[in-house]
């Protein structure tokens, strides 16, 4: 759509975030007010909530939000490049270069969360979007949350199973920035290798999987790299690279964290 489209029936109860209006293509996210329960309600409202919260050119912007009697309408930042599950599934693994930049755009992103206390809980490949000139872009806030601070405790279970951590399976509080950081790994595993690190049949196959970190790193993948992933798939969520004891990644190494492309280059 272009962002000088106009919607029926929408209310007085529009809300509008500071965008300079153009023929710039733009996504619509439809919502059925009239399904949706107070579980679902209360996703979308958080969701709405962090995305209001955040400016950053590697994130997803929320333009607008149009409500009608029966449908609520988000006018989103319009990412045409497609997915980054889509392109490796299509394409294989990445090269060493676009890893390097893709993952740097991704860590950029979330380090800008965190420093603002917004959690994603559910980072997974199908949720990085690509625009059309390869700009990476973190999408679907759904499951995010807004802590007090970032050693808050949390105690939800949220997001994709081959994404989540260890500490998500043991039914026990967790802190956001390690879950987002122990995805990141995952993220970082399939994009140099083309396969996920923890496969299985059965979803309680997985969970032990995970519980375990029963993975294991190719041989050519490039050491420093290897490392890297080792460093942040670590079952003690304290241990993993860029957490520290109260999870807060404020500090973290720049191997870790850096939005310069260049000075992932080590690590990769």
């Amino acid at each position: 759509f272009s962002k000088n489209f106009q919607l029926p029936g929408a209310t007085c109860g529009n809300r509008s975030f500071p965008n300079r209006l153009s023929s710039d293509k733009v996504a619509l996210k439809i919502l059925d007010r009239t399904r949706m329960d107070p579980q679902a309600q209360r996703l979308l409202s958080r969701e709405i909530g962090s995305m209001e919260a955040l400016q950053h050119p590697n994130v997803v912007r929320l333009y607008e939000v149009v409500e009608t009697p029966c449908r609520l309408y988000l006018v989103l930042e319009y990412a045409g490049g497609g997915d980054l599950h889509n392109r490796i599934c299509s394409e294989g693994k990445l090269c060493d270069t676009a890893c390097k930049i893709t993952f740097a755009q991704i860590l950029a992103a979330i380090k800008y969360m965190h420093g603002i206390n917004i959690i994603h809980r559910d980072l997974k490949a199908e949720n990085i979007l690509f625009t059309c000139s390869g700009c990476v872009k973190v999408a679907d806030f759904g499951f995010s949350t807004q802590v007090s601070n970032r050693s808050a405790a949390l105690d939800t279970f949220c997001g994709s199973p081959p994404y989540a951590a260890p500490e998500l399976f043991r039914d026990e509080c967790y802190l956001g920035p390690q879950v987002d950081v122990w995805a990141m790994g995952v993220l970082l595993f399939f994009m140099v290798t083309g396969t996920m690190p923890f496969r299985a049949e059965t979803m309680g196959k997985l969970r032990r999987c995970i519980m375990d970190c029963a993975y294991s790193v190719p041989p050519w993948v490039p050491g420093p790299c290897q490392r890297l992933i080792r460093g942040i798939l670590k079952a003690a969520p304290a241990e993993r690279r860029g957490c520290g004891p109260t999870g807060a990644s404020a500090t973290p190494p720049s191997s870790v964290c850096s939005a310069d492309a260049s000075s992932l280059a080590v690590a990769l």
